[in-house]
């Protein structure tokens, strides 16, 4: 456990020193960005001092830190509103959005991925395995504008985008559920696949049990690592903000608030939401290794 919290530490350190470096050396001022274009030098000057920008960058990267350790993220450049606010207001979207995809991605993949390793070489497993290479095959820039079109335009039964009702979610959650189900139905099957081929398994089944308690109580928690690896995986992705799908849909989390930051020379809030999304990933694999172990107790944290 130790090792995985120093390595907690060098990474949210590293992602915070290459943020604020490359950040730094991206084309384009924020002093302009807030002044604009017809702004005298001198004006340009004094804000620059106030927002710090005129100093060393090891000095700005100091001073950073500094504000870090007293949770504090300071101030938007551009609106002049604290971060945390805009953190608090955007990441639980994220967060609603990332767990119904989930649960869409499973309750669609591993049932699928079962059903395919029973009838592994029928025809019903040559159909599932088609239908998820094709879902895999989807950029979400494709199915989402494709979903949004079909239940949005034509049919009418869903809202085109926005969060204005409860049901604004379920196209987006659609969009990232769909290319998730479609990783879990291969992994579910291949795992399932060579598990059902060990002699426990047919031991289980000379005993007399039945075949769905052979599946579910032997056959999948011993098949359950690898599913683990990919939903932790995938699931650090969704709360690190879905780019692509929350601009499509103009959902309002953490993934649409970075793009707006970085278009708006943002540097504060741009690295917050890159702060964030490290420590998506980082607590996400820390809560996989625990999985590991209740899934299976001969994994054991490192020492």
């Amino acid at each position: 456990m130790i090792k995985q919290l120093i390595g907690f530490c060098i990474v949210i350190f590293g992602v915070l020193l290459l943020t604020f470096l490359l950040i730094h050396l991206v084309p384009g001022d924020p002093v302009e960005v807030m002044l604009g274009e017809s702004a005298s030098s001198a004006d340009r000057e004094v804000l620059r001092a106030e927002l710090g920008l005129n100093q060393p960058i090891i000095y700005q990267f100091g001073h950073y830190l500094n504000k870090l350790a007293h949770a504090d993220f300071g101030l938007s450049i551009h609106t002049q509103t604290p971060i945390i606010e805009l953190i608090k207001t955007r990441y639980p979207a994220t967060l609603k959005l990332a767990f119904v995809s989930l649960l869409i991605g499973l309750s669609i993949g591993v049932p699928m991925g079962i059903y395919a390793a029973l009838k592994a070489s029928k025809w019903q497993d040559l159909i599932v395995t088609l239908v998820s290479v094709r879902l895999s095959a989807m950029p979400a820039f494709w199915l989402g504008p494709m979903l949004m079109l079909i239940f949005a335009v034509w049919l009418g039964w869903l809202p085109v985008s926005g969060m204005e009702s409860n049901t604004s979610i379920i196209l987006p959650a659609l969009t990232l559920g769909l290319g998730l189900s479609a990783i879990l139905t291969r992994m579910t099957r291949t795992s399932l696949l060579e598990v059902l081929s060990d002699d426990y398994i047919r031991t289980a089944r000379a005993k007399g049990l039945t075949e769905s308690n052979v599946i579910i109580h032997h056959a999948l928690r011993a098949a359950l690592l690898p599913i683990i690896t990919i939903v932790g995986l995938q699931m650090g992705s969704l709360l690190a903000g879905t780019v692509i799908t929350e601009t499509i849909f103009s959902w309002d989390g953490i993934g649409r608030l970075l793009v707006e930051s970085i278009e708006k020379r943002d540097y504060p809030v741009t690295q917050a939401c890159v702060l964030l999304v490290a420590l998506s990933y980082v607590v996400v694999n820390l809560l996989t290794d625990m999985l590991y172990r209740l899934a299976d107790p001969r994994v054991k944290f490192s020492h």
